[in-house]
């Protein structure tokens, strides 16, 4: 793969405001498309994504995602689902891998963008933040960094209806007074 090959990855919406074209002068991914489908029917994201010298890119999933999701990305890559890493097993296995996807769980600092040797070209945080992630390392590395800030609204509004009925209806109390033998 050539250092000085020039590629793009774009990221699309179906809201044509919405839409990210980013060149670059590095190895970055392109070419095939895949498409992330959601809860919206009216946002749909399509990212480009294949090395430089056209073989599938390898995915490391470092923390536990959904069958669904792995399934989608090994439609597109090389998929390596490493759990419960220590960090210097995510060192040693990064400089093998094209991108990361990991939650809350996984420090990605800045031993992993060196142990990667500028191979890592996209870490994707599978929740809200992304305060697990060097950002000023990545930026140095020509590392993307994105997230899904809204992969977790549903679940919590569901959380929180399901703690009010919870209130409303004294089910802590209850529980006491069952463990307590009244």
């Amino acid at each position: 793969m050539s250092a000085a090959a020039s590629s793009t990855i774009s990221v699309a919406t179906t809201n044509p405001l919405k839409s990210l074209s980013l060149s670059s002068r590095s190895p970055l991914p392109s070419a095939s498309s895949i498409s992330f489908p959601s809860r919206n029917p009216r946002r749909l994201v399509l990212v480009s994504c294949t090395t430089g010298d056209g073989s599938k890119p390898t995915i490391l999933v470092a923390e536990k995602l959904g069958d669904a999701g792995v399934k989608l990305l090994e439609d597109f890559a090389n998929v390596d689902c490493s759990y419960n890493m220590t960090p210097e097993e995510l060192n040693t296995k990064i400089s093998l891998c094209d991108a990361l996807i990991v939650r809350s769980g996984t420090k990605v600092g800045r031993e992993v963008f060196e142990s990667s040797r500028g191979r890592l070209k996209v870490v994707g945080r599978a929740g809200v933040g992304i305060d697990n992630v060097d950002l000023r390392a990545a930026t140095e590395f020509g590392c993307l960094v994105v997230n899904a800030p809204t992969a977790n609204t549903i679940a919590a509004a569901e959380h929180g209806i399901a703690l009010l009925a919870a209130m409303a209806r004294n089910v802590a109390q209850a529980d006491a007074s069952v463990k307590a033998g009244m």
